[in-house]
């Protein structure tokens, strides 16, 4: 067996940990200030339409077994719309995950370096991530695998400690802000499951394509199961948290984890996970990013590209004036784009490639 591609679970954790890291960043607060105490409800229900979008792009995947999103572009339009869709969505995961970046390395140097530049804590996950890139054996995906068990023990650990403070009454008026915010602007909320758009190139990877819908279906099951503990545990300790301009309201939620005066403060260990996890995250980016730059210009070897990304990461990440328009960009412009390009553009491509591919047949027979 090739030792280059992945299994089920390596493929499973790295797509729910390109998920959490936006939920532990950005989505745990948007989708509060969004639909307020019918959070948890919003959720099952976006979780239940992603499960089912999800069903249906692995039905499409599986007409193409080892495609990934780039090579049934070049099946259904030739270069011209390969290169297209390649290009988009290169720059869908740089753009945005530089952005991502800027938002969590500001908020470490505002909790724990404030004498530190922004630029030079950026780079330390620019530099992390290239280097774990640059090994052989696709060991980001490995080392991502390593990672995950301590990003689900912290969650649960997160809210089984915290729970002593709960109240369960912020989760009414059961429906919010109203059904129409719940049940109609709240779909935008389906965002929060980033591995979708990763979902598209991940077959090539697999030690078994056939598998993908097993994986992309857990992966989007676990994504939700993560999205509603980190929801819970914010919305139902915080008074009027939708109010406020917090920076990673779970680490204001770790504050309150105490056993005696033996184990106090354990943010630290907190935030150590959430960087490993956040440098686990730049690093399957700049890999997807690099693989698909070597499809496109026929390289053998993607070590070049990953360099290239890693810098177009960096300026992506430092081009931001503040905080404020970071925030913007990953709750506005990211929402729309992704609604355009991962549920709309993507889909189309498949069921497209999918008809012709059954016309080819007819007029073969």
């Amino acid at each position: 067996m090739d030792n280059t591609k992945i299994g089920s679970k390596e493929a499973i954790a790295l797509l729910v940990t390109i998920a959490f890291n936006h939920i532990i960043i950005n989505m745990t607060k948007d989708i509060i200030d969004l639909t307020a105490s019918a959070s948890l409800l919003n959720i099952l229900y976006i979780g239940i339409i992603a499960i089912i979008f999800t069903s249906i792009i692995c039905y499409f995947l599986n007409k193409f077994p080892t495609f990934d999103l780039v090579d049934i572009s070049n099946y259904l339009g030739g270069k011209f719309l390969k290169w297209v869709i390649g290009l988009l969505f290169i720059a869908y995961f740089i753009f945005f995950a530089g952005n991502l970046l800027h938002m969590f390395s500001t908020c470490l140097q505002i909790i724990y370096f404030p004498y530190t530049k922004q630029f030079y804590i950026a780079l330390f996950f620019i530099i992390s991530g290239i280097c774990a890139c640059i090994m052989r054996h696709n060991a980001i995906y490995r080392s991502t695998l390593i990672i995950f068990p301590f990003i689900v023990i912290s969650t649960l650990f997160l809210f089984l400690s915290d729970i002593q403070f709960f109240n369960i009454e912020k989760m009414y008026p059961i429906f919010g802000n109203g059904l129409y915010t719940t049940f109609f602007t709240g779909i935008t909320n389906m965002f929060a499951f980033q591995g979708l758009a990763y979902i598209f190139f991940t077959p090539p990877l697999l030690k078994e394509p056939a598998k993908i819908k097993k994986v992309a279906i857990t992966s989007v099951i676990l994504s939700c199961i993560f999205l509603l503990i980190c929801v819970a545990t914010v919305l139902f300790i915080f008074n009027g948290f939708v109010d406020t301009d917090e920076l990673l309201p779970l680490f204001s939620a770790v504050k309150y984890i105490e056993f005696g005066s033996f184990f106090q403060k354990l943010d630290s260990i907190f935030v150590l996970i959430w960087i490993l996890s956040f440098a686990s995250y730049l690093g399957i980016t700049i890999k997807f990013s690099s693989s698909i730059l070597r499809k496109l210009t026929n390289f053998q070897d993607d070590s070049i590209f990953i360099f290239v990304v890693g810098i177009l990461l960096f300026i992506a990440s430092i081009w931001q004036k503040n905080y404020v328009i970071s925030t913007f960009l990953a709750n506005t412009v990211h929402k729309y784009v992704f609604f355009i390009l991962v549920i709309g553009i993507s889909l189309l491509i498949l069921i497209s490639a999918t008809f012709k591919k059954k016309i080819m047949r007819w007029f073969n027979k």
